[in-house]
């Protein structure tokens, strides 16, 4: 990475946010246009799990070349131009993940079961009436591509003013605190958070 100001490196922290970010972009090696394609997807144990059709442009792809990227952003908050008292140089604060591995097909009956309910529960974290006996996770015993996307390299990237002086971080923060919508506040954390 160029700019190591912004080079995050706690890994508990960043295997955290892979369950938070609700999409990632896989991309495909296809001939001399890569192939990036939008996935759902939840994370366990150093790896990437997806679900999708057993057919189409991606599924050719991973069947001749497993070799994959895989990244996934959130965005927090955009600082304007009216910041800093009108003199902010305009930027979007982020987190992002960049990760590289290899793709496999998974077709054990209850590997794909639990896969399927591990994405659910991603999607649906207050959902207390989800169990793995739920019919809906009989699913994986028909014909669907649920894949896994083992890890060999993973980096992220947290963009949060670590290169501006404390001043202008501080008044940053008071002009986030000003906005207060609740990625202002999160924003205000993540800030906080990587400068100490």
């Amino acid at each position: 990475m160029r700019r190591k100001d912004f080079l995050f490196e706690n890994k508990e922290y960043i295997y955290s946010m892979l369950n938070s970010i609700e999409f990632g972009v896989m991309a495909l090696p296809d001939d001399d246009v890569p192939y990036a394609v939008p996935v759902s997807f939840c994370y366990k144990d150093n790896k990437i799990y997806f679900h999708g059709a057993m057919g189409g442009r991606k599924y050719e792809i991973l069947k001749n070349n497993p070799k994959v990227s895989f990244t996934a952003s959130k965005i927090y908050s955009y600082i304007p131009s009216s910041f800093l008292n009108g003199k902010m140089i305009p930027t979007q604060f982020f987190f992002s993940i960049y990760i590289e591995g290899e793709f496999e097909t998974i077709n054990d009956i209850n590997n794909r079961k639990n896969i399927l309910y591990e994405l659910v529960r991603k999607y649906e974290p207050n959902n207390n009436n989800i169990s793995i006996d739920d019919k809906m996770f009989d699913y994986a015993q028909h014909n669907m591509l649920i894949g896994v996307i083992k890890i060999h390299h993973i980096t992220a990237k947290a963009k949060f003013g670590q290169n501006m002086p404390d001043e202008e971080i501080k008044i940053i923060i008071n002009d986030l605190k000003d906005m207060a919508y609740d990625i202002d506040i999160e924003t205000i954390d993540m800030i906080n958070k990587l400068r100490k």
